[in-house]
């Protein structure tokens, strides 16, 4: 049952009651309930290192530093939920969280179902490859078997624009079973963000793989409901905070300063 079916359900005995409810729900009270509960409900993939990863039974990472301050800046608990990350856009606009903070790259297609930050960092789309290959371009993928992330820009790019040039596209649920793969020789190349490429084959010891240049810029940010402009507003004033006083650049040096 949807926020407003809940909400209707319990004020419909009234109708006086009933209307403001569902025009609450419609303009987007988000951030009003978040402040009267004192918490901030956040969706996270889980599964994208060092952008977000599990580590001794805890979420730890970019994002998560990134989410745990902004909550301390607003003056709230987040409580966060790992939801694989081909979902999360459908938790965020069925209401099961209140926002993703969760490296989501900016896509038209995204945009039209959610809204995005201001970028809080900057990337783009490259390959990770087997030792004895040169991916330069994105043309000298042709022929190869090639990994991607479901649900991902490196599934679309790979898709939207090599897809009758590669000889195969395998998708994988989590990033880092698409690099294990690539590092045993199941495939040749992992199509992906760069930074969080580099990061990786940094710390592979079993195979010296290679990073390709950018080959399509992207922006990442947190998104909201389109609804949630308040909620919207809050996060991109604090986001602007945190690029001025040098949190956010602190955070790309502590997690992507040494990338090899």
């Amino acid at each position: 049952m949807s926020l407003i079916t809940r909400r209707t359900a319990l004020l419909g005995l009234g109708g006086t009651l009933a209307a403001p409810a569902i025009v609450l729900a419609q303009e987007g009270d988000t951030l009003a309930r978040a402040r009267a509960a004192g918490q901030l409900v956040v969706g996270n993939g889980g599964a994208f290192p060092p952008f977000e990863f599990i580590e001794n039974g805890q979420l730890v990472g970019f994002d998560r530093d990134l989410g745990d301050e902004l909550g301390r800046r607003m003056g709230l608990r987040i409580e966060w939920r790992i939801i694989a990350f081909a979902g999360l856009i459908a938790a965020l606009t069925s209401s099961r969280v209140d926002c993703l903070i969760t490296a989501m790259a900016w896509a038209p297609d995204r945009a039209e179902r959610i809204a995005f930050s201001t970028p809080y960092y900057r990337t783009g789309i490259a390959a990770a490859y087997r030792p004895g290959l040169a991916l330069d371009r994105p043309e000298d993928l042709a022929g190869r078997v090639v990994g991607v992330q479901v649900g991902t820009s490196g599934e679309r790019f790979v898709r939207d624009n090599l897809a009758t040039q590669v000889k195969e596209i395998r998708v994988y649920n989590e990033f880092p079973l698409a690099l294990q793969d690539l590092v045993i020789g199941r495939i040749e190349a992992v199509v992906n963000t760069q930074p969080v490429l580099r990061w990786n084959v940094a710390r592979n010891s079993r195979v010296r793989l290679g990073v390709s240049p950018v080959w399509d810029a992207r922006d990442i940010g947190i998104n909201t409901r389109h609804a949630d402009t308040a909620l919207m507003a809050e996060i991109n004033r604090h986001l602007a905070a945190m690029t001025a006083d040098g949190f956010l650049p602190g955070l790309d040096a502590k997690w992507f300063g040494q990338t090899g």
